[in-house]
């Protein structure tokens, strides 16, 4: 009898004992983890797809051909063919590793960055014209001159002549490197965007007088400056005093309406009917006050 032959039970035995062992082996050891392994399609950081943009912003031939063939990423003869992008792979490898593991999805990302810059980007150019127009809709002498020379933006004695417009100028800088950078095309979006705000007016009868009544709310909050303003309308077109009232100062930027009525004749809005018994009687016999000239 062969005695170094295995009954069908120990053969048995020895299946579940190699199985048992190989599981544990692939088993990790007490105090180690498993992760999964990252998928590097979701890995793209904002940085990343920021930095790709605005380098393809900047090279639109390059970004032209990419973006209806993103594998030209992985083509050496395409990237040696254009030295910027080269370079600029090489500075950014991290860049360069998510973009050429796949590069369709990388330019799918990219793009949607790119349309979500350019709704922050209108929104902002929006906010800026709006800002622009209120400030020339109030200083109509500043606003007929640059308009029929936007360059004068870039004037720097112009500016300096103007108080109130480098005062402006430096409290948004935005808007003085959007018009500064190209003043035609700025003063042609404005006067675009001054009509549309004409024709809501012109759709919404009652914004002015809704506009006039919320400033006598305003001034019946504001007792004493009220009652100067009651005495002396034109003391909302000076300077001085609108420099010591910060608050009506602010007021005034943030309602257009009532500062260009302010403007074109104080007398008129402060007796006007939406205001009657929200502020003391005008007694003034002072005619109507044009802004100070410094502005």
């Amino acid at each position: 009898m062969d005695t170094n032959r295995k009954t069908p039970m120990q053969v048995s035995h020895l299946c579940v004992a190699l199985t048992l062992a190989l599981l544990f082996s692939a088993m990790p050891s007490a105090g180690q983890t498993t992760a999964p392994t990252p998928s590097r399609d979701n890995d793209t950081t904002n940085w990343q797809l920021s930095s790709a943009d605005r380098f393809l912003d900047s090279h639109p031939e390059i970004a032209e051909q990419l973006h209806k063939d993103p594998s030209l990423i992985n083509n050496k003869q395409f990237v040696q063919n254009h030295p910027a992008l080269q370079q600029y792979l090489q500075e950014h490898p991290a860049v360069r590793e998510e973009f050429s593991e796949n590069p369709n999805a990388f330019m799918r990302q990219e793009q949607r960055y790119d349309r979500q810059e350019d709704r922050s980007d209108n929104a902002m150019r929006l906010r800026e014209l709006g800002s622009a127009d209120r400030f020339l809709d109030s200083h109509p002498e500043i606003a007929e001159q640059l308009r029929k020379d936007p360059s004068l933006i870039n004037n720097k004695q112009f500016v300096q002549n103007h108080p109130a417009l480098q005062q402006y100028l430096q409290e948004h800088p935005a808007v003085r490197e959007e018009f500064s950078e190209n003043p035609n095309a700025f003063m042609q979006q404005e006067q675009r965007y001054d009509r549309r705000e004409d024709a809501q007016n012109v759709r919404d009868p009652g914004r002015d007088s809704r506009e006039v009544t919320n400033f006598g709310d305003f001034l019946r909050g504001h007792s004493a400056m009220a009652d100067q303003l009651a005495r002396d309308p034109s003391l909302a077109n000076k300077r001085e005093y609108l420099e010591s009232h910060p608050e009506l100062q602010n007021y005034l930027k943030e309602h257009p309406i009532v500062q260009q009525r302010l403007w074109e004749n104080p007398l008129a809005l402060m007796t006007s009917p939406a205001l009657a018994g929200w502020v003391p009687k005008v007694t003034t016999s002072t005619p109507p006050l044009k802004p100070d000239a410094k502005q």
